[in-house]
């Protein structure tokens, strides 16, 4: 039966670069696909690196399919560089390999020139890969900053203790109700603390009268009713024999008068001699024309009443006036015009 290889073989950084290749196609990939965007063939080489990918937490590998992981995704997603590289160390600590390694060696100096002997004799590593594993160790531990210059393993369960708990990009259950929090206990105390006045002590309270002073110093609002019209300067109700608005008026302005009148208040007999009421007075509406009044001004009629005055109305295509004739030289001008009448009938 074959030995079971539960190390990585390969760097840290190649492995990442295939899960990087894995995402970009959606997270899940075939092998020769990924293969292939990397532009390398489904080699010997190529699948240690996958296995390496696989043996940091980065990947997944069934059926010559591969997939990103949860490790992978919060790497990718990390707040900051700080929380990407605190992924990035958990990554690397994912082997149980390099977990044991930096545990044996914790604020010590590491012997990297013969990290490789090391690895055969007292962590079981085969002799052909032993060299690749010292050199992929020592490279990743110096990117998460687990060694240092000086070679000095740092306390991985220390940092660990000091990265605090992880944040999450979301939370994770959400409330029954997200509109309407839980009911606090100060609120309830408060309501129960309230404390309420006996029927009793309401109802032998002393009652003040409302001094007259209080009352508004401007007239109630009287609501705004049409002007009235008298029946001869109503000429569409004169025409068809429709009731006249002055009625509609006058019923609306007692019903306005009695609102208005209940709507005041009531005061004692005898203080009514001594508020005064302001007067109402009736809106002030706007005045319509009488259509059926004539055109002419009292300008324009002559005052003298002596003379006798005659009204020629011209109407028709083209023409329009009316003429008033005082004296004998108005006719001039009546008789142009029937010339310039008598012209156009006998073009027709």
């Amino acid at each position: 039966m074959p030995k079971t290889i539960d190390y990585p073989r390969t760097s840290y950084t190649s492995a990442w670069e295939v899960a990087e290749v894995v995402d970009d196609t959606g997270g899940k990939c075939a092998l020769e696909t990924t293969a292939r965007k990397l532009n390398r063939k489904v080699s010997g080489s190529f699948k240690a690196i996958v296995g390496s990918a696989v043996k940091f937490g980065l990947l997944t590998s069934k059926r010559e399919f591969l997939t990103t992981t949860n490790l992978f995704r919060r790497i990718k997603h990390a707040y900051d560089k700080q929380e990407e590289k605190i992924y990035h160390r958990e990554a690397f600590l994912h082997p149980p390999l390099f977990t044991q390694i930096c545990r044996k060696f914790r604020n010590r100096e590491l012997p990297v020139h013969m990290l490789d002997v090391m690895l055969i004799r007292e962590f079981g590593v085969e002799e052909i890969n032993a060299q690749n594993v010292a050199k992929a160790f020592i490279d990743g531990a110096r990117m998460v900053d687990i060694l240092d210059e000086q070679n000095t393993i740092a306390d991985i369960d220390q940092l660990t203790a000091q990265q605090g708990p992880r944040r999450e990009l979301a939370a994770g259950d959400m409330p029954l109700n997200i509109f309407r929090g839980p009911r606090s206990s100060e609120s309830s105390d408060s309501a129960a603390s309230r404390t309420t006045v006996p029927v009793s002590e309401a109802s032998t309270a002393p009652t003040l009268p409302e001094p007259i002073n209080s009352l508004p110093a401007t007239p109630p609002l009287v609501p705004s009713v049409e002007p009235a019209l008298d029946d001869a300067d109503d000429p569409v109700s004169a025409l068809f024999n429709l009731p006249s608005r002055n009625s509609g008026v006058v019923a609306s302005s007692d019903k306005s008068s009695s609102t208005v009148s209940s709507l005041q208040p009531k005061l004692p007999a005898s203080s009514i001699s001594h508020a005064t009421e302001p007067p109402i007075t009736p809106p002030q509406g706007p005045v319509y024309p009488n259509p059926s009044a004539s055109q002419t001004t009292p300008a324009d009629l002559p005052q003298n009443t002596s003379t006798p005055i005659f009204r020629i109305q011209l109407s028709g295509p083209g023409l329009h006036t009316d003429l008033t004739i005082q004296d004998a030289t108005d006719l001039a001008i009546v008789q142009s015009l029937l010339e310039k009448i008598r012209r156009q009938v006998s073009h027709e």
